[in-house]
């Protein structure tokens, strides 16, 4: 349903370098959740202003969320910027380092991207309702930084004994 909220998209690409970014949807709604925190903090009752102070928290920190990956094949490296409250965060991290592309089906039919590393913890993408926008995004990568692209979207049965 809100598979646009905190959406990754690719804002520039070349035959040795992708961009991604957040879209802006992610920030829009954040302002928007302030605002309704603060509309709930000025009723004035007491479950209003908790849940208002709550909101208005939340609606800040995705607001301000701002989140950069760029693979870049010359360079060898990706680079990762993550900014929460105006507080940075970067990282560099070798090519040669990250494994594989992943789009895999998740349960309730949630399908999730993300960059396996070869130590370490995954990268993790994006996550859609429909698989064809992370296939598009994960394709993209791995080109680009030739990794190996893994493309697992099926539905997993629990096996009954």
């Amino acid at each position: 349903m809100l598979d646009w909220l905190g959406s990754v998209a690719i804002r520039k690409r070349t035959a040795t370098r992708v961009e991604l970014v957040l879209t802006r949807a992610t920030a829009w709604t954040g302002y928007g959740l302030a605002g309704a925190g603060v509309w709930l903090v000025t009723l004035g009752m007491i479950w209003a202003l908790v849940t208002g102070v709550f909101v208005l928290g939340l609606g800040v920190l995705l607001g301000t969320l701002r989140r950069r990956l760029v693979f870049d094949r010359e360079d060898g490296l990706l680079r990762s910027e993550q900014v929460i409250l105006g507080i940075r965060r970067r990282a560099a991290i070798p090519l040669f380092h990250l494994r594989a592309v992943v789009v895999s089906a998740r349960r309730r039919g949630l399908y999730v991207a993300y960059v396996e590393r070869r130590i370490g913890g995954q990268i993790h993408l994006d996550e859609a309702r429909h698989p064809a926008p992370l296939l598009a995004l994960a394709e993209a990568i791995a080109e680009v930084a030739e990794l190996r692209l893994v493309y697992d979207a099926t539905t997993r049965a629990a096996a009954s004994d």
